[in-house]
């Protein structure tokens, strides 16, 4: 609440730049998992799982440089003509990576529980810094590239034809007969396209002339990267079931609500980009988004239970107690079955009948 009253009260005081009302919703939710994961840290009996719930807190703080870049170019940084673009992309790129960190850390550390924290962090690093490298090198050696790409150079042309243009009516075609595009390579013309192509290429980025439909040119291959890593997040986060679903490793207390949740999350996110790119019109991509947007709330909303859930558990003596056998001596205690676990198998099964995973009484019972 505190932190919410201080950026509510410059909401007030400093000009700043609106959002939808689900992005706010979704900066709140997430700043409150941030500090859960941050008590959750201080509070583990589990010294592993620290580092499992560091990585989630350092992921969720980012909300802070969300409610940062509503200020940006308009409180502060307003001389900076590239300020929010930059801001902005270094941003989503810090939430790929971090969010990318924390998903395989927990996997690697179900998968490879006698590693040590450091090689653990150290094969995370390998495979996340390799795969954010490739989608995101770019960025770093070229700050500005995303107004540099093909679509973009191609569209500037075209947007200063019409411009010189008073009949905003005229089709394609006609365009097509006086102006001829031209072919980009790292930011460089190369040479002229083909009549054809010169004419494919007018109608596809004719939509992008209207109003701020633009941006949507704009960002495109950043979020088309985003999706990549998106798509690793859940690659691994099905890895980590799959492992599960096999050898039943021990893991710790709703974790696995945990990973589930956050495989709604991704999958959500990578549809939001998905839709992005795929939107001609910026206001048909906001709807969208705006739709969407709900679903991933409610997933983070869940994701609060879950975490709080966490947090009381290892607060507990018999949490305490369950968490630092599971770590000392996992073969020896059974899983600790929750209250969905119970929900499940009072509704759909009668637990008398299976031995093993969720449906062993856990040692406390």
């Amino acid at each position: 609440m505190a932190l919410l009253g201080a950026y509510g009260l410059s909401l007030l005081i400093f000009p700043h730049a609106p959002k939808m009302t689900s992005a706010y919703l979704n900066q709140a939710i997430q700043s409150l998992i941030f500090i859960i994961s941050l008590f959750i840290v201080f509070k583990e009996p589990n010294n592993k799982n620290k580092f499992i719930f560091l990585n989630f807190a350092v992921y969720f703080g980012l909300s802070l440089g969300s409610f940062v870049y509503d200020f940006v170019g308009k409180a502060f940084l307003t001389d900076e003509k590239f300020a929010r673009h930059l801001f902005y992309q270094y941003l989503t790129i810090a939430y790929m990576f971090f969010f990318a960190v924390a998903i395989a850390y927990t996997v690697f550390d179900s998968l490879f529980r006698e590693f040590s924290v450091v090689k653990k962090y150290v094969l995370t690093l390998a495979v996340v810094l390799g795969f954010c490298v490739y989608c995101f090198h770019i960025y770093f050696s070229s700050p500005l590239y995303l107004y540099t790409t093909e679509d973009i150079n191609q569209f500037r042309m075209l947007s200063a034809y019409m411009e010189t243009q008073g009949d905003n009516n005229v089709s394609a075609v006609e365009v097509a007969n006086s102006v001829n595009l031209k072919s980009w390579h790292d930011g460089v013309a190369v040479g002229e396209l083909y009549p054809e192509e010169n004419l494919r290429r007018i109608e596809i980025l004719f939509p992008y002339l209207q109003g701020v439909n633009f941006i949507v040119l704009l960002v495109k291959p950043l979020y088309l990267s985003s999706i990549f890593i998106h798509v690793f997040i859940i690659g691994f986060i099905l890895l980590y079931f799959g492992y599960q679903y096999k050898k039943d490793p021990p893991q710790g207390a709703y974790i696995e609500k945990i990973m589930f949740l956050f495989l709604l999350v991704a999958s959500m996110d990578a549809f939001h980009y998905w839709g992005f790119i795929k939107s001609v019109e910026w206001t048909t991509w906001n709807e969208l988004f705006s739709a969407g947007q709900y679903i991933t709330v409610f997933a983070e909303i869940m994701l609060i239970l879950f975490f709080a859930l966490r947090l009381r558990f290892i607060s507990s003596v018999q949490g305490e107690f369950y968490e630092t056998e599971l770590a000392t001596n996992p073969q020896q205690i059974s899983r600790w079955r929750d209250w969905i676990d119970n929900f499940i198998l009072a509704q759909f099964s009668n637990y008398k009948l299976f031995n093993g995973r969720l449906f062993q009484r856990s040692s406390e019972k």
